[in-house]
Order: structure tokens, then sequence, then C-alpha cells
């Protein structure tokens, strides 16, 4: 079993620091109390290349930290690459190919046009999907149509998502926005893709995290605040919208967390914190569903009942999620992981929850081209 023994943040938001030194910020005060027990370091990254001009990014930041002999290796997994960057690390120790495992998260994705960076991003999209049009914050459109006619919900339900996450990231002193919004500021703001406004989507971010990782019996060596993974789950989907069964349900989402409940040995009722990727407010309440914590179609009662608050009784998103905290992509799976550690340990001061000690979260690539899904526990 492989557990998570420390994390460090950095602000996320319009950085003026390039990618290597976001990076570094990130993982320098993890290398300085245990660098010399590190044995790897995964590197998630999806874009270095798009928008930074830098290729072996992994080796570049190895060389950054004085670790050039420590092998490395980056992963590129889109929106995705977070979650698979922690099930790699969480492999790489259960297998005995290394004990001690950095993994970084790091984006630097500012900088440039709207447009452009849309366009670079929807380049994981299916081709003839792209060359008609079609963007993320579209296909975020047509789920949020689709699920409001299918299930009845009101429009009110998709913004109030919008509200409790900038609410929670309000609370979080290393998210991108820190400012609650209304749900009159919500309805109010500027229309991205109807009926999604601009309060309802991420913004575009730069910001990196890392955690320590190593297995269960070399804990006690790495500090006392551990926790562990207790189950990973892996899926694939079709990356065309088009050759799907339903807008309003996510295949990968749903048979990634079916995979990890059953190699944890629990169910998502025992879930105490959850961090779920709403790069679009609609992705929240869908995926809530097909992680299996409400039935399809009741994620909208949930919202509007106040369940998924800090204080209600399946909190999810208590860092902001990607809607406030921000989506550097390559950080924002680990950005995860590391909030669950936070509220596990108890260390998630103005937003902690209480009695955290098991925990869930997702990590999606694209508008669920794949999905990483993995529960956590609290060390015994």
């Amino acid at each position: 079993m492989s557990v998570i023994s420390d994390v460090s943040f950095t602000r996320f938001g319009k950085r003026p620091e390039g990618l290597l030194d976001l990076a570094a910020e990130s993982a320098l005060p993890i290398v300085r109390r245990y660098g010399k027990d590190i044995d790897f370091i995964v590197f998630s990254n999806s874009y270095s290349g798009e928008f930074n001009d830098i290729s072996g990014a992994n080796n570049l930041i190895s060389t950054r930290l004085s670790m050039d002999e420590v092998p490395s290796l980056r992963i590129d997994n889109t929106s995705g690459s977070g979650g698979s960057a922690v099930m790699v690390a969480d492999s790489l120790i259960k297998s005995g190919n290394a004990g001690s495992v950095l993994v970084i998260g790091a984006e630097k994705m500012t900088g440039y046009p709207t447009r452009k960076s849309t366009r670079i991003i929807a380049s994981l999209l299916n081709s003839e999907e792209r060359s008609a049009g079609i963007s993320l914050p579209s296909l975020a459109a047509f789920m949020t149509r689709a699920y409001l006619k299918e299930f009845d919900a009101p429009r009110e339900s998709v913004a109030r998502v919008a509200v409790k996450n900038h609410h929670n990231g309000s609370l979080n002193p290393y998210a991108h926005f820190q400012s609650e919004v209304t749900l009159e500021e919500v309805m109010a703001s500027r229309v991205i893709a109807d009926p999604l406004r601009i309060f309802e989507f991420c913004p575009v971010s730069d910001g990196a995290v890392s955690l320590l990782m190593t297995s269960d019996e070399n804990r006690d060596s790495f500090g006392k605040d551990h926790v562990e993974i207790l189950g990973t789950g892996y899926s694939s989907g079709t990356s065309s919208l088009s050759y799907r069964d339903s807008l309003t349900s996510i295949g990968s989402v749903r048979r990634s967390s079916e995979m990890a409940f059953h190699r944890s040995k629990l169910t998502p009722n025992y879930m105490d914190v959850v961090e779920l990727h709403d790069m679009a407010a609609i992705l929240e309440i869908i995926e809530s569903e097909d992680a299996g914590f409400f039935k399809k179609g009741h994620g909208w009662e949930a919202v509007m009942k106040g369940e998924t608050e800090i204080g209600g009784s399946r909190p999810i998103n208590t860092s902001g999620g990607l809607n406030s905290k921000g989506h550097p992509i390559g950080a924002s799976g680990v950005a995860q992981a590391g909030e669950i550690y936070l509220q596990i340990t108890g260390k998630a001061e103005k937003r902690q929850i209480k009695d955290a000690h098991l925990g869930f979260s997702l990590s999606m690539a694209g508008f669920g081209n794949n999905a990483t899904a993995i529960v956590y526990g609290g060390a015994s």
C-alpha cells in the first residue's frame, strides 16, 4: 500500500513565473525535508510544448531541483494528467520499482489570448467535431441543456454549484478566485456557451502542487501525517460526444469509480469528502451521480438542499474545485489529492470539515475521454 506523506502548493492564478519556477516552488519544501530519500519523480504536465516551448520538462525540473540522477517521467493525459500521475506513483511503489516518489503537477497557461488557449485545449477532441467549431465549453452547454430537460432540473441548480465553489475558494489561500459570488451575480454574468455563464466555468490558471508518496512500511521516516491510497480505478471512453449513448452520463467516470470502490472494499456512502472535475458547473452534478454519490437525475436536488456544501452531508469540492481554485491542467488532479490529504489530516483550516476519515477524487481527461478515480483513507 502507498501513502501520501506531504503536500506543498503554490498559489493558483495568473503567475509571472515560468513553468519550471512554479514546479520548483511547490517541490522544494518537500525536497529540502526528504530529498535524499526520493528515488523517483513523476511530473504531471500536459502543455509544456504548446504554451511554454519546452520539451523534456521532467528532466529539466530534476536539474532545477539538483536531482539529476533521480529517474523521472512526464505524464501527459490532458486534464486528467494529475490523477494519472498519482496512479502511476502508486503503481511504482506497489510494484517495488520505487520506494518514495515525488509527484509534481504544474502548468503555465496564462499570457495567451483566450481564443488561442481554447483552441490548444480543444485539440484533444475528435477532429470532425473540432472542425465543426466544437470546444469544451460548447460541449458543457450541450450537456447542461440535455440534463435540465431530461431531469426537469431548474437552471438555478447549476448556478448554485458555482456559488458554492466560489464560497469554498474564498476559504482556500491557494485558490485562483478568493471572492464569493451570489446567485444573482452568476446568473447575470457574461454568457460563454448558452446557457452557461462565465462564473460557471473554471479560469485559465498557472500553478503547481507537489506530493510525497511512499510505501506504507516506510511511512514513519516521513513525518507523522499520512493518508493511504485505498483503491484506484481508471477507464476510457470515446472522445466523440456524438458517438455516446447519453449526454447526461459519462461512462469513464462511472466505470473508474466502480473500480476504485471495488478495490478499496468501500462504497460511496462511506466517503466524507469528495473532489470532482468541475471544468464546468454541470460536470460536478453529473459526476456526483456517475460516481455513485446520488441517483441519476438527483444530483441537482442535493445541490439545492445544501448537501454538497462544506457543512452538508456530502461535501464536494471543499477546495473550491476547478471552478474557483483554478485549473492549471497538469496540477489539477494532484491538487485534488492534496486537498483530500489536508482534509483527512485536519490541515484544511477555514474549510476543514468535521470527522474527515475517507475521501475520493475524480480526475478526468477531456470531456470524459478517460478518468482516474482514487479512494483515500486516514493511516492508522
